[in-house]
């Protein structure tokens, strides 16, 4: 037998017990999430967080593919609170499993911190702006770094019930 086919058989034969190495990315490459989400917004009034808001959703991310996310943010109104008008409002995560989480179908988790405004638009849903950070995460994202900026919008006319879409984009290290 020669190396290449060595090589060759013994790839086949840990394909076939479904042993396959996960490909690690070897530097930088590019990352663009798009998410489809829901919130559900409790309000405290009190500092430091006017309101908790838990986001669940789901979508795709290159290079993750099909994934699903939860975020728990800090909500704080930017400038007075108007209870009859338009408001907006800046927003952060925290971090590890309180702040962005990305799981992959195979249960890989991608850690990320976000920041960012939501401002009010006539007659349109809410613009989403910021960015994010890439802390860290579990299996194949254990050592993952990177991040990048968000946009997209959030419909938050039921107050305390929000539904939107936001896209992630920048770059990925794991």
């Amino acid at each position: 037998m020669t190396r290449r086919s060595i090589r060759a058989a013994a790839l086949a034969l840990t394909v076939a017990a479904g042993l396959a190495p996960v490909a690690q990315a070897a530097g930088p490459v590019p990352f663009n999430a798009v998410l489809r989400f829901s919130e559900t917004v409790s309000f405290t009034g009190a500092a430091p967080c006017f309101a908790i808001g838990m986001l669940s959703g789901s979508g795709q991310a290159i290079p993750i593919g099909r994934l699903t996310a939860t975020s728990q943010d800090c909500i704080n109104p930017l400038g007075l609170f108007d209870p009859n008008g338009p408001n907006a409002f800046a927003f952060v995560s925290g971090t590890g499993p309180q702040g962005l989480v990305f799981t992959a179908e195979n249960g890989d988790r991608l850690f990320a911190v976000t920041a960012g405004t939501l401002m009010p638009r006539a007659g349109a849903p809410h613009a989403l702006s910021g960015h994010f950070v890439i802390v860290g995460g579990t299996g194949r994202f254990r050592s993952a770094a990177g991040g990048g900026t968000l946009s997209g919008r959030e419909d938050i006319s039921a107050v305390t019930n929000g539904v939107g879409e936001v896209t992630l984009t920048g770059r990925l290290s794991f």
